[in-house]
């Protein structure tokens, strides 16, 4: 009798489990990269045609005062935090300064710990390397390039927008005209199809599923897609076919029944200029932080045929964390350390209905957003402190206070009546008071970037999870090599990474020219892919502090496709690790692109 009773309540617990788990809200978010307002017919009728995306807009809630950092990285780092990008270690997109600490926890950690299946499609640019890869970081399926967009150094060699192989769950995919649902291979076509396959399987297992789908294109370098409508330039035909997979995938989810119950989220990564804001990508004006939101959740009362509406307080990319636990009722993962608090708010209040019900707290917020670009933060760089003044619910103010440097002025522009910001009215009296505020606004949030801004982010080494690392030139804290085409000219470039050994062990050091993959270059001195060098001598040096583990030369054999080192009893712990490549008259060369580091076996 008691194993019946038993057997009854498990089973009847798996169905509940089960019908709570179809009832949950699925949430995708896509997010292409280096565009804006100007991007979509909806907000410029002679500019690219986007009909798909228009048709979207017209469906959903508008977050008409969404902001993004002024580039790629730290937006992302702030969106999938919570937390200001610059307080999790990312003020950079290379030097090592794009990867986000591993101790930070991250949206797919908490979508994981709901239940959530996880999945990210296209571009992180948040670290290629244990322990800051997606797969570390949440996302139980990866499909990914590597690097900051194709054809970056840390990206498969030779990659483009419409050749290239693809990291898919750690083993490698090359796209082919078969995969796609548009006609030719084109790497959106190509991660929309993995994220629809992604979903399929999780609706059969009828288990919630976030997509994260941060699009690398329309980044630099553009190239033509095969579906390229006639006359329209490269960058326009890839905005145009980011629509149509757009419309592929709201097709998709009204043909499988799950659109109404779908948080579909549409925005972009920083601004890539715009008409009728002032900057561009970089800049810490509204141009370069102000971006296209659209969030459209037909079952939750968010948007849908007739019920588009817009919202019009400040908001940024650090509140959706916090407004995903929010509508969804997600619960943090357990014992979050208070330093790694969400600074973000969640802006479900002005998403419930049309009126705002008052929401005290939030009213108060100030949004600090900045571009540093820097080896350590500094502060006064390209600041731009945003917050909004309200009597009741009307909004009277929109302010933004800006500093380009430690040695330039301070500029205030009030957007809600000033929105190109021509206008700088910091030295009208009248607004003391709120510049008073505003720089106090961005001494606190300076205080939280300080605790830990001399910390490096330090990429794992002799670790199970990644048995070879390739330390990239990308990521040198000194003179990058971020393109796959300095590489080929042989362009110099120096600098050390930082490192953590996790075991006290013998490691072997490959340094290369050219990356494994490449099939015509396999010596250190051909040239099938660029320029010759006349690789002689390389050298390692590994330290930390002033204790120096090793400083070792090595002549190169010009037919080799490396010079190896083997170098025993390498401390567990942090350390710099710098390597040189110079010709027989011990001048520098190039740089040590690839470094491929393993434990001895």
């Amino acid at each position: 009798m008691n194993i019946k009773i038993i057997t009854t309540f498990t089973l009847l617990l798996m169905v509940t489990v089960n019908i709570f788990a179809q009832d949950r809200p699925n949430v995708i978010f896509v997010m292409p990269d280096d565009i804006s307002h100007n991007a979509f017919s909806y907000y410029k009728k002679n500019g690219p045609r986007t009909p798909n995306i228009d048709a979207l807009a017209n469906e959903s809630v508008r977050l008409t005062d969404f902001h993004v950092s002024p580039s790629c990285s730290p937006t992302r780092a702030a969106l999938l935090t919570g937390r200001p990008s610059d307080v999790v270690g990312v003020w950079h997109t290379i030097n090592g300064r794009n990867m986000m600490r591993a101790d930070e926890i991250t949206m797919a950690d908490v979508f994981k710990e709901n239940g959530y299946a996880t999945g990210l499609f296209f571009k992180w640019h948040l670290g290629d390397n244990y322990p800051f890869r997606p797969k570390d970081r949440g996302f139980e399926y990866v499909a990914w390039i590597k690097g900051g967009g194709t054809g970056q150094q840390p990206d498969y060699w030779d990659n483009t927008n419409n050749h290239a192989n693809i990291w898919v769950n750690d083993s490698l995919v090359k796209m082919t005209d078969e995969d796609d649902g548009i006609k030719g291979a084109f790497t959106n076509n190509f991660f929309f199809n993995r994220a629809m396959e992604f979903m399929d399987a999780n609706i059969e297992k009828k288990k919630p599923f976030f997509v994260y789908l941060p699009l690398g294109t329309a980044h630099a370098p553009h190239v033509t897609p095969p579906d390229a409508r006639k006359g329209a330039s490269a960058k326009t035909a890839t905005i145009e076919n980011i629509d149509k997979n757009m419309g592929r995938l709201m097709q998709y989810l009204d043909d499988r029944g799950i659109a109404d119950n779908t948080i579909l989220i549409f925005t972009t990564d920083n601004g890539g200029g715009s008409d009728q804001l002032r900057g561009g990508k970089g800049s810490n004006y509204d141009g370069g932080t102000r971006v296209p939101s659209f969030v459209r959740w037909k079952k939750g009362g968010l948007g849908g045929v007739g019920k588009a509406r817009e919202v019009t307080p400040l908001t940024a990319h650090i509140d959706w964390l916090p407004t995903f636990m929010d509508i969804l009722d997600l619960k943090d993962v357990p014992n979050r350390p208070e330093k790694l608090k969400i600074r973000g708010k969640s802006f479900k209040p002005f998403l419930d209905k049309d009126s705002l019900n008052d929401p005290v707290e939030y009213k108060k917020r100030a949004v600090i957003i900045n571009d540093m670009w820097t080896e350590f933060p500094e502060k006064y760089k390209k600041l731009s402190v945003k917050k909004d003044i309200w009597d009741g619910n009307t909004i009277t103010h929109k302010w933004r206070l800006i500093r380009n440097s430690v040695n330039s002025n301070w500029e205030l522009y009030d957007v809600l009546v000033d929105e190109k910001q021509k206008v700088d009215v910091i030295k009208n009296s009248a607004n003391d008071v709120i510049v008073s505020e505003l720089k106090e606004e961005y001494e606190k949030w300076w205080q939280l970037v300080d605790e830990r801004s001399d910390e490096y982010t330090r990429i794992v080494l002799g670790n199970d999870a990644e048995p070879e690392t390739d330390l990239h030139a990308m990521d040198f804290h000194g003179t990058v090599i971020w393109e796959q085409n300095a590489v080929k000219k042989g362009d110099k470039g120096s600098g050390f990474i930082a490192v953590e050994f996790d075991k006290t062990r013998t490691y072997n050091f490959d340094l290369r020219r050219w990356p494994k993959e490449i099939e015509n270059e396999t010596t250190l001195t051909s040239a099938g892919s660029g320029v010759a060098l006349p690789i002689a001598i390389a050298r390692i040096k590994i330290w930390n502090g002033d204790t120096i583990y090793v400083d070792e030369t090595k002549k190169a054999n010009p037919n080799a496709d490396g010079v190896k080192f083997t170098l025993k009893n390498l401390p567990k712990g942090s350390a710099f690790i710098q390597t040189w490549f110079y010709n027989a008259s011990e001048e520098m060369e190039g740089a040590v692109y690839y470094n491929y580091v393993s434990l001895k076996e």
